[in-house]
């Protein structure tokens, strides 16, 4: 039996130890004697306070600790275990855009039927009745998979403990991932540090950095757009010859630029693997008002006017206001992402170095660039925590009713009644 509020037993007991010390203070009717002038005395009760050496009463005594004590066992909500020394695992793994096969297998390794399973990208899950074989068939392909939130992960972990606990002695929290520095925010090494116990870190090969050959198609050489597409085809041709140096793959991925609606051959070409962005110019020459625009890890402040949107699709770009500024939809093993941003023909916005690296989102291949550089082992260290696992009792919870909490109240109730006959039966000299 393991009790989730424990603290309601040491309330129970300084309750008793105060019933205990109100028994040591007496009161007593002093002898009868028949004396003369008694005729004058007005008349009444009279009774003496005094302290005893030891407790008073000692059948109401014990009959008042029980019943406290046991309501302090029933609110500190008892639950009953089987006997079990296994310790369960709450296996984490990274499905985003940045972790390789590999992830996959080294879940399948650690895995085993009792386990907790949490997947995770953008946002996590908790995944109920998984079975090992179909570990692998939960990763999605790695070209449309968004950026991961290990964060969001440790949250949904939580919930995988709870699930558990109940069947387990101790829970052990493994985090599979690559931890790449898209996948870490502020609040990552805290979740981490709040976890009550052994936290394991698994890294495993991440995926193949994708990078993108991007082209403008239809557009003059003035294109407003041009400068930025030139920037990122050659710092992508160079990182793409640093890691063929390494003997690393650098699979290209094509990214076509149009600036006017997307037609049926686009959406053809998108069905093979193409990323097709649609990205119209606005009908004004200048900007509207300054307003701010957010992708990834990128915010543009300037004079920007909002172009229509689809109604369909994952958000990959905000405005300010938390409104949609670009969306992305799969098509087939590709997509087509429209860019609702209007950026002025007139001043030098698309020389700032915040609209480059705005651009770099908006014109990444499918699902973002795969993948980001990995964490350094400093950071990757504050995911880890050393230790025995945590106790199981840590996870459950308090929302589900205690089969024995019912029977305790119920026995205390029927103490506290068979204190009232007592109370009866006891001499009448003490009180």
């Amino acid at each position: 039996m393991t009790f989730l509020a424990p603290w309601w037993i040491g309330v129970a007991a300084i309750a008793a130890l105060g019933v205990t010390m109100l028994h040591l203070i007496t009161t007593r009717r002093p002898p009868v004697m028949l004396l003369p002038t008694a005729r004058f005395v007005p008349g009444g009760e009279a009774r003496a306070a005094a302290r005893a050496a030891r407790p008073t009463d000692l059948l109401l005594l014990l009959l008042r600790i029980a019943a406290l004590m046991m309501l302090g066992i029933a609110f500190a909500h008892p639950m009953i275990r089987g006997r079990t020394t296994t310790t369960a695992h709450v296996v984490v793994l990274d499905r985003s855009r940045s972790a390789g096969p590999a992830a996959a297998d080294s879940a399948h390794a650690i895995w085993r039927v009792g386990d907790g399973l949490v997947v995770f990208d953008s946002a996590a899950r908790v995944v109920r009745g998984a079975a090992s074989d179909s570990l692998r068939a939960i990763m999605p392909a790695t070209a449309i998979a968004p950026r991961g939130s290990l964060s969001a992960a440790l949250v949904a972990a939580r919930y995988a403990a709870r699930d558990v606990a109940p069947h387990a002695d101790s829970v052990e929290l493994v985090i599979i991932s690559p931890v790449t520095d898209d996948e870490l925010d502020a609040a990552t090494a805290a979740l981490v540090t709040g976890w009550p116990g052994r936290v394991r870190l698994i890294r495993p090969a991440a995926a193949s950095r994708q990078l993108a050959q991007i082209s403008l198609i239809d557009a003059d050489a003035n294109d407003d757009l041009a400068p930025a597409i030139d920037a990122l085809n050659t710092e992508s041709a160079a990182r793409r010859e640093r890691e063929n140096s390494a003997g690393l793959a650098a699979p290209n991925r094509e990214v076509r630029v149009i600036r006017a609606s997307a037609s049926p051959a686009d959406s053809a070409l998108a069905r093979t693997g193409v990323t097709i962005v649609e990205w119209r110019r606005p009908d004004a020459a200048a900007g509207g008002p300054a307003d701010g625009v957010w992708a990834g890890r990128t915010t543009l402040v300037a004079p920007l006017s909002r172009l229509a949107l689809p109604t369909q699709g994952r958000v990959v770009a905000r405005w300010s206001d938390g409104m949609s500024a670009a969306v992305e939809s799969p098509i087939g093993t590709g997509c087509v992402r429209t860019v609702g941003i209007g950026v002025p023909i007139a001043g030098d916005v698309t020389l700032q170095p915040a609209f480059q690296s705005l651009a770099a989102e908006l014109l990444a291949p499918c699902g973002g660039e795969v993948a980001a550089d990995a964490a350094s082992g400093a950071v990757a260290a504050t995911l880890t925590r050393s230790g025995a696992p945590a106790p199981a009792a840590a996870f459950e919870d308090l929302s589900i009713p205690s089969p024995v909490a019912p029977w305790l109240i119920g026995a205390s109730l029927l103490l506290l009644l068979s204190e009232w006959s007592v109370r009866r039966a006891r001499p009448e000299a003490s009180e």
